[in-house]
């Protein structure tokens, strides 16, 4: 690509940006980098979170803080990335003060959370009556993607609505993909998290294993790289370690709640659907025990 050919394709991308409104909800770990992409990406972005400090990088950056949910009316966009099911309804339908009673018809609401369809269902439905629309685009890349703007997004959602939000998807990821209806988005998350935590917990048992025979665990990483065991979690292994220490719910039981869950909202899912899910309802009962003796171990390790 020449240098004239990157100057029009950056210059596009500004004029789609320019003059469009975003608001951002949820500033935690994944949301804030969100955010940082879409400022970067030339979004005129206002920010909120029920604590305010968590808003100090992006203000910095250039953000506006809102206290209020009605301080986001004149936002064209609004993604949201709160972190459960019930934190996204009350967001949302909490009389007078929700977002749905406190911005206009035409406001497009972003679903990110990892929460299950039947909710994203429930906001879609009273938006409709106040004619606001709703798209589902969960993410996956982790917290460093995320810095770079390099998530992936499924997205579900009527075509039209998913098109408006392409310049927005384009801010924060490498490639978004319109899985089909609304809903699409959140059940894909669910589908990718059963694979990706299944894989989590066959390698922490996988490590438990080599330490035992005395095999270091970096050999054993590098070398599963290049057999079949390769995958995502062993290619970064050491990430979720990293995750489990610095996150700011690190070493209290709602770090441990906020990954079960969507392996139990998988198994919930597969009830609704009337299919057997067996190995994620395993999953989701040893995880948080997996998780508990990695990190003991770890502490070990450094120790020693």
């Amino acid at each position: 690509m020449s240098n004239q050919q990157s100057k029009e394709l950056v210059m596009t991308a500004s004029a789609q940006t320019a003059g469009v409104k975003v608001g951002f909800i949820g500033l935690g770990n994944i949301g804030t980098p969100i955010a940082l992409s879409l400022i970067r990406g030339g979004f005129d972005v206002t920010v909120r979170d029920v604590r305010r400090e968590a808003a100090a990088e992006c203000t910095a950056a250039g953000a506006r803080f809102a206290d209020q949910n009605t301080e986001l009316a004149d936002c064209n966009l609004i993604g949201i990335a709160v972190v459960n099911d019930a934190q996204l309804l009350d967001l949302a339908l909490t009389p007078d003060t929700g977002l749905i009673d406190s911005v206009p018809a035409g406001t497009t609401l972003i679903i990110h959370s990892t929460v299950l369809p039947k909710s994203v269902h429930a906001v879609a439905e009273a938006a409709q009556s106040k004619g606001i629309r709703v798209v589902d685009a969960q993410i996956s890349g982790g917290d460093l993607r995320a810095r770079e703007g390099d998530l992936a997004v499924m997205v579900g959602g009527e075509e039209a609505d998913v098109a408006r939000c392409q310049p927005y998807f384009d801010a924060m990821g490498r490639r978004a993909v319109h899985m089909g209806a609304l809903g699409s988005g959140a059940g894909a998350k669910i589908a990718v998290q059963m694979m990706t935590f299944g894989n989590w917990i066959a390698a922490m048992e996988a490590m438990r294993l080599a330490r035992a025979l005395g095999i270091e665990e970096s050999a054993l990483a590098d070398l599963a790289t290049d057999a079949t065991s390769d995958s995502w979690v062993i290619r970064t292994w050491g990430n979720y370690d990293r995750l489990m220490r610095e996150h700011r719910l690190a070493g209290s039981a709602d770090l441990f709640r906020m990954f079960d869950k969507d392996l139990f909202n998988a198994v919930a899912l597969g009830r609704e659907l009337d299919i057997e899910l067996p190995l994620t309802a395993v999953g989701s009962a040893v995880l948080a025990p997996s998780v508990k003796e990695r990190m003991a171990a770890l502490s070990t390790l450094v120790e020693a």
